[in-house]
């Protein structure tokens, strides 16, 4: 499995330093990079595509606000483009979701995100953190009633499976379930079921090796490391969960 960092995890050092943080990814090992907020969108896009020519990292995808892309598409997938993505991952407001007409409207609208990423040679996918699991329509989850009204061609998924074993479900059955439609999921770890506080990647109760196992009968393409809340300096963080997985299995 090919493997890139979400950048998140070291929000505290890129707010204050992107340049010097992005070379401290690469010194731990990093080849690839998912973007959330600065400097995606604040730099300009070819000096960022420069920036990371020159670190040796690739940009594989980026979050950006749902609300932004609704009312930007053009501005968002152009500078993605520019910048060298092959994804774009954005999330709903799950909480303003209230009927399954509210949900089918979603999913329209993902679809079309999907379609205006097309556009641009880039693909579209929907991220997810516990509620789209734990708020449910007519007994079935928000999530599913997503999967089952978008289109394979048009939206993938990125499970995130520390939220999807947050809500009470196996990270594997879901990652399988989207077979075909699960380019990139987010490697993140629990430390217990009782705090289901975050800890660094192999050092919690997610089985990692099924979730692998799983992600390479899906066809996922890219394992993105995460740590929302690391427990140690950010970069020894992202460096514990490479060792991790360079020791554990086949990392690109």
């Amino acid at each position: 499995m090919k493997v890139a960092l979400q950048l998140y995890t070291v929000r505290d050092k890129m707010a204050r330093d992107y340049l010097s943080t992005l070379r401290g990814v690469r010194d731990v090992g990093y080849r690839a990079v998912e973007f959330a907020g600065h400097p995606f969108g604040t730099v300009e896009a070819g000096e960022l595509r420069d920036v990371l020519k020159r670190l040796g990292l690739k940009p594989v995808s980026a979050h950006v606000g749902f609300n932004l892309i609704e009312s930007q598409p053009d501005m968002v997938f152009c500078y993605a483009k520019e910048v060298g993505l092959e994804y774009i991952v954005s999330e709903p407001d799950v909480r303003a979701i209230k009927s399954l007409e509210d949900c089918l409207k979603v999913a329209e609208k993902m679809e079309a995100m999907g379609g205006k990423a097309r556009e641009y040679g880039l693909k579209f996918g929907m991220h997810n953190h516990a509620i789209e699991f734990e708020k449910k329509i007519g007994g079935d989850t928000v999530y599913n009633i997503l999967v089952e009204n978008t289109s394979p061609s048009l939206v993938f998924f990125q499970p995130d499976v520390y939220w999807v074993f947050y809500a009470g479900y196996d990270p594997c059955d879901v990652i399988r379930s989207l077979k075909g439609r699960c380019d990139l999921v987010h490697l993140k770890d629990m430390k217990d079921e009782v705090s289901k506080d975050m800890v660094e990647l192999g050092q919690g109760v997610i089985d990692m090796r099924a979730v692998i196992d799983a992600c390479n009968e899906a066809g996922t393409e890219w394992g993105i490391v995460e740590n929302d809340r690391p427990t140690m300096d950010s970069i020894e963080s992202v460096r514990v969960a490479l060792e991790y997985l360079k020791r554990n299995f086949r990392v690109e």
